[in-house]
């Protein structure tokens, strides 16, 4: 046996025959399932360094030129205000001249906080900002009864910009409100067959950390490092006793048993003499986190995290092709506001507008 002063690999677990004896069922079941989990952890670490690299590339490359947008319509939003007081426009053109300077106003100050816009907004809307605020808390404690319609409002075409930086929050704020009605029409429901589901769910949770915990105390007592004289071996316990003490801590079963496979071939013990009793026993216990891993997967793929991946996350070259795109499309609309706001210098093209 030889240690060294490297970090420990990151190996995946995999039982083999020194005699090249075919293995049993189970432990081939063994082996496909502690690989299958290896690749959904890697896919998802890929997809969520993608994600974080894809935030920081917003708030370096979009974010400047997002906030161009948001100047220019504050100019815009201005400059309606000024010609609402000239007297050539009819009252129904003011009508729409004032829901459209309330529409932008409000959308700065909530998805910017721009609220040096508040007094601007409150001038022309129905609802102060503050009595609205009041009016959608209200709106939240009620029964979610379904959604309504939206009224068409007026065509804005200066306001059809893409937030780039609120994309993510939107998407989880409005999963969280779905999930949360959902349990709220659920409560008070569960019939006997599902609380009996839930308990044996919460059973299998109590064995993974049952699992974790005695996977855990054995690995500490094999790998403290304290007791250690040898300076190699104590570098490389040092090592491996922080990836236990962190993979207990998250409940990643899995890391544990890899870990604790991974010292007992440093030990030089055959993982194939494993009983099969204790063999099926970690299988169910990897088949449970290979389904956690899987819907944890899904949710990246199909939940609300998955719009912004597709917008902005994939390989390095899908990525950099992703963002050319989308700043050229920031630039695109930066300018046709640049664009809007000198030809609406003329009020006469205010009333085109409104019409």
């Amino acid at each position: 046996m030889s240690y060294s002063n490297k970090p420990v690999p990151s190996l995946t677990p995999q039982i083999s025959s020194p005699n090249q004896r075919a293995l049993n069922k189970l432990q081939q079941d063994f082996n496909k399932k502690v690989a299958q989990i290896e690749q959904l952890k890697q896919e998802i670490a890929t997809r969520r360094d993608s994600m974080d690299l894809a935030q920081k590339r917003i708030e370096k490359e979009l974010r400047p030129v997002i906030m161009q947008q948001v100047e220019k319509r504050v100019e815009l939003a201005h400059l309606l205000d000024e010609a609402f007081a000239l007297p050539l426009f009819s009252f129904r053109e003011k009508e729409k001249l004032a829901q459209l300077i309330t529409e932008i106003t409000l959308d700065l100050i909530q998805s910017y906080e721009r609220r040096d816009l508040v007094a601007l907004h409150d001038r022309y809307a129905e609802l102060s900002y503050a009595e609205l605020q009041v009016y959608t808390e209200d709106e939240e404690d009620l029964p979610d009864e379904g959604i309504a319609e939206e009224e068409p409002g007026i065509a804005d075409d200066w306001d059809d910009l893409d937030d780039f930086e609120r994309i993510q929050a939107q998407l989880d704020r409005e999963e969280a409100e779905r999930e949360q009605a959902r349990q709220n029409r659920q409560k008070g429901r569960k019939t006997k067959a599902q609380q009996v589901k839930e308990a044996k769910a919460k059973a299998e949770l109590s064995n993974i950390s049952k699992a974790s915990r005695r996977v855990y105390t054995d690995l500490a007592k094999q790998l403290h490092p304290d007791k250690e004289r040898d300076e190699t071996k104590r570098v490389w316990k040092e090592e491996a006793m922080k990836r236990v003490t962190q993979a207990y801590h998250q409940d990643d079963f899995f890391e544990l048993l890899r870990l604790q496979m991974e010292f007992l071939q440093e030990q030089g013990i055959a993982l194939d003499t494993m009983p099969d009793e204790q063999l099926q026993y970690y299988v169910k216990l990897l088949d449970d986190q290979l389904n956690e891993l899987q819907t944890e997967l899904n949710d990246f793929i199909f939940g609300p995290n998955a719009t912004f991946y597709d917008r902005f996350c994939g390989s390095p070259k899908q990525m950099n092709q992703k963002f050319k795109r989308a700043k050229e499309s920031l630039a695109y609309e930066l300018e046709q506001l640049k664009q809007n706001l000198r030809v609406l210098q003329d009020p006469q093209m205010i009333k085109v507008l409104l019409k």
